[in-house]
């Protein structure tokens, strides 16, 4: 057992400061990492950016942990997308089976449609493009407010779920309320009050 453990250590050691891959996210260390022999993750106590090119997800922070090939965690964290996104957080879990980054402490997403969006919790949906802000929602622009956000990158559509405000046209609506809003470059364009079903089926798992 210590023979193989300490090739793997050395390794470890030697790759400091250098770009590593782990389960196929490209990993670039800010310090020494550091093998938990209980759990096998890598452990990064300064950070880094890891990088994962087949979705174009780049997250930064200020300490990382690696399970390969299933999982990081991040504290102090900023992910980018490639749909262009930036979100912040101070706890951030990237799950790579499923294709989830999830973000809790201090959220903030922006992109070209929606500017300071915050929330208790926010989703990123890294294979479907979506984005879920769950919990005490709220959005500089454009002004509103809801108990859930889901925004479809693909369509630059959004769905709210109520209560929910927003400033445009002065609409509101209490729990079970749906509002959806159609983005048009960076501008929103219109908003509609109970949109069809087949527009809230496809938004549904999205918002809980």
């Amino acid at each position: 057992m210590k023979r193989f453990l300490l090739p793997l250590l050395a390794a470890l050691t030697l790759g400091a400061g250098g770009a590593v891959t782990f389960g196929g996210l490209n990993v670039t260390p800010r310090g020494p990492q550091k093998l938990n022999l209980q759990t096998g993750a890598t452990e990064l106590p300064q950070g880094g950016t890891a990088t994962d090119a087949r979705t174009g997800l780049r997250l930064s922070a200020g300490r990382m942990e690696l399970q390969p090939g299933e999982r990081l965690t991040a504290r102090e964290a900023t992910v980018t997308t490639r749909q262009g996104g930036t979100l912040r957080a101070q706890s951030v879990a990237y799950d790579l089976r499923s294709g989830t980054v999830t973000a809790s402490g201090g959220v903030t997403y922006t992109d070209a449609r929606l500017r300071d969006l915050r929330a208790d919790r926010l989703v990123l949906h890294v294979k479907t493009g979506f984005v879920s802000a769950l919990g005490a929602v709220q959005s500089q622009t454009p002004p509103l407010s809801a108990a859930a956000l889901a925004f479809d990158a693909s369509t630059s559509q959004a769905v709210l779920a109520g209560p929910y405000r927003v400033s445009t046209g002065g609409l509101q609506a209490g729990p079970g309320g749906r509002l959806l809003l159609v983005f048009g470059g960076n501008r929103l364009l219109r908003v509609t009050p109970n949109p069809d079903a087949v527009t809230v089926t496809r938004f549904a798992p999205y918002l809980k």
